[in-house]
């Protein structure tokens, strides 16, 4: 292949002792090897739930037509409804998914509960489940460690990990305890870019000053307590070893700089401004994933429950009922399922801006949604029904994403959870199994 007036070689950038090792993929790299350097791209993939299900009145109710959430149609020839409006300059890039859930959680006891399950497909049981298993991003985030600076970008609107019936995070470990999802925006920005934030620099230093004297005092408790306590100290420690290991790796990081200032952005933002509160959220997962800080991510927009710190966010984009009452009054009133569409309408809006933001971005032979597959949906459809999922899947072209279409499963042969192992696969995760899959091979949306 001839060498393009604009190309020039990646050996030019290892000369800099890796200080580009932020840098998205650059055209200019390409040269003669275009095709190696495109195979060596990165790839994308994130994950966002939102709460309670979706607008789905009946075919005899009078507001179907407009805000029943699914689309008209089948298969290519589908069309959006007024709740999703706001996707259809990006329906060529997008799948539209119905009939997959998780089929253990059917008996839950407490579709509260559900998801928790979001991501991992592990039975959660009001009560008896201690313990989560691992959820798909962080089985993804755990084959690519170390490639970036963050291994994954655990978001809600919360923050934290609430608990196994009200829960604050997506992301659960290999051991299945919540990963403490992040919240505050000052603070998402300060991870991904502790190398130009002197303040952050400062922590990180105070933070192994403060481990070593916590190693020091346990020899010396350790000499005096019995044989139990002992072990009850030792799982603690070993807890804090892990905590000594994400300090090391930002220091290293942070030692390795940026090769860019950091992008100017408004982070003094409420989650009650809720509009702009999504869609910076949306730009740090874009520019994370544009500067390859980190490859994975996961976003809960709201809790599900009515008890939830975020279960008034409709009524702060001028909706009157909260996000529990909208889903449990849609069928009693005249107007209810158009309002919950409202909200609908709201989520996919801010979908679209994340989807366009990401298109609009070139890289390599096409852009950087080619390579990022966003995964958004709930864990139940209508009020406490935990079958039928609504999801979209976006962007992953480059990852052998089928997109365009809108596709109907069997949900009595098919689990979600044989979806999650296909997009595993779409991001070089070789496993053939993922939760309760049964290896059915998801052909209709990966080629």
């Amino acid at each position: 292949m001839a060498s393009k007036s604009w190309h020039f070689e990646r050996r030019t950038f290892l000369r800099g002792a890796g200080i580009t090792l932020g840098l998205p993929f650059l055209n200019a790299m390409a040269g003669a090897s275009e095709s190696k350097a495109l195979a060596a791209l990165p790839k994308r993939a994130a994950f966002i739930f939102f709460p309670n299900g979706v607008s789905l009145p009946t075919e005899k109710d009078p507001q179907h037509e407009d805000w029943y959430w699914f689309p008209k149609g089948e298969g290519r020839n589908f069309e959006f409804r007024k709740s999703q409006e706001a996707l259809n300059p990006y329906r060529e890039d997008l799948s539209v998914v119905s009939g997959l859930s998780h089929p253990l959680n059917r008996n839950s006891g407490d579709a509260h509960v559900n998801p928790t399950g979001y991501l991992t497909s592990k039975e959660m049981v009001k009560g008896k489940t201690a313990l989560n298993s691992i959820s798909i991003d962080q089985a993804i985030a755990n084959h690519h460690a170390g490639k970036t600076q963050l291994a994954s970008m655990p978001l809600s609107t919360v923050g934290g990990v609430g608990s196994l019936t009200r829960n604050y995070t997506l992301s659960y470990d290999k051991d299945g305890k919540g990963i403490p999802a992040w919240s505050n925006l000052k603070e998402i920005y300060e991870r991904m870019y502790v190398a130009s934030n002197p303040a952050a620099l400062a922590r990180l230093k105070g933070k192994t000053h403060l481990l070593n004297e916590i190693h020091e005092d346990a020899k010396d408790l350790t000499r005096n307590l019995g044989k139990e306590d002992q072990g009850t100290l030792e799982e603690y420690l070993q807890a804090v070893s892990e905590l000594e290991k994400k300090i090391a790796n930002d220091r290293l990081w942070a030692k390795k700089e940026s090769a860019t200032a950091p992008p100017e952005i408004e982070l003094d933002i409420e989650f009650t401004d809720v509009e702009n509160y999504m869609r910076t959220m949306y730009d740090l997962m874009y520019i994370a994933f544009k500067s390859d800080i980190s490859r994975v991510a996961t976003y809960q927009i709201a809790s599900e429950g009515g008890t939830a710190p975020t279960n008034n966010l409709s009524k702060r984009i001028g909706l009157t009922q909260d996000l529990h009452q909208l889903s449990h009054s849609a069928a009693k009133g005249k107007e209810g399922f158009k309002d919950w569409g409202i909200w609908d309408q709201f989520v996919a809006k801010q979908l679209a801006y994340f989807i366009n933001r990401l298109k609009e971005t070139p890289e390599g032979d096409g852009s950087l949604l080619d390579r990022t597959l966003v995964f958004q949906g709930a864990a139940t459809s209508r009020v406490h029904d935990n079958t039928n999922f609504p999801i979209i899947m976006a962007g992953g072209k480059q990852m052998g994403h089928k997109a365009g279409q809108f596709i109907t499963y069997d949900e009595k042969k098919n689990a979600l959870s044989n979806l999650f192992a296909r997009i595993g696969n779409a991001m070089d995760v070789p496993m053939e199994n993922f939760g309760d899959s049964s290896g059915i091979p998801m052909t209709e949306l990966f080629g």
